[in-house]
């Protein structure tokens, strides 16, 4: 259930997101692109740092630290900043959040979904709860158990 969710709601947000692409200005769509190739990098920081624990991230507060970053880009996205601002931010946050929806879900990736595209880059699930769909990955899987028993 999920998983499905997951999906669903990814491609609901991609579905919602992609006609802002062909309404707004190349430099803003290019912007908010080469932003979202950023946050890949920045993720992939946040992988390599949560799976080697490096600093020790319990796995909520890694997910509170994650997800700040997408809220941060998001709310600086309406602000005029040259590089963020203008829109780029909220585009590139909402788009990379779709994307990473249904890469986790395709994956089944219990989880932080925003580290979605980074556990798929590098092979390994980060252990970063989600701060949504961790108590219902945890009730899907305790019923499951009793259903199989």
């Amino acid at each position: 259930m999920g998983r499905a969710l997951r999906i669903l709601l990814g491609l609901a947000l991609m579905i919602y997101v992609t006609p802002v692409y062909f309404r707004v200005s190349v430099r803003i769509a290019v912007g908010s692109l080469l932003l979202m190739l950023g946050l890949i990098g920045v993720y992939s920081l946040i992988h390599i740092v949560v799976s080697r624990r490096i600093v020790p991230f319990g796995p909520f507060l890694g997910a509170i630290v994650a997800n700040g970053l997408l809220v941060a880009l998001y709310v600086a996205g309406a602000s005029g900043l040259p590089i963020l601002g203008r829109g780029k931010g909220q585009l590139a946050a909402v788009t990379f959040f779709g994307v990473s929806l249904v890469v986790a879900g395709v994956r089944a990736a219990a989880g932080c979904e925003v580290m979605a595209i980074p556990s798929l880059l590098f092979g390994k699930h980060a252990e970063l709860a989600c701060l949504v769909f961790s108590p219902l990955d945890r009730l899907e899987r305790k019923l499951w158990s009793k259903h199989r028993v």
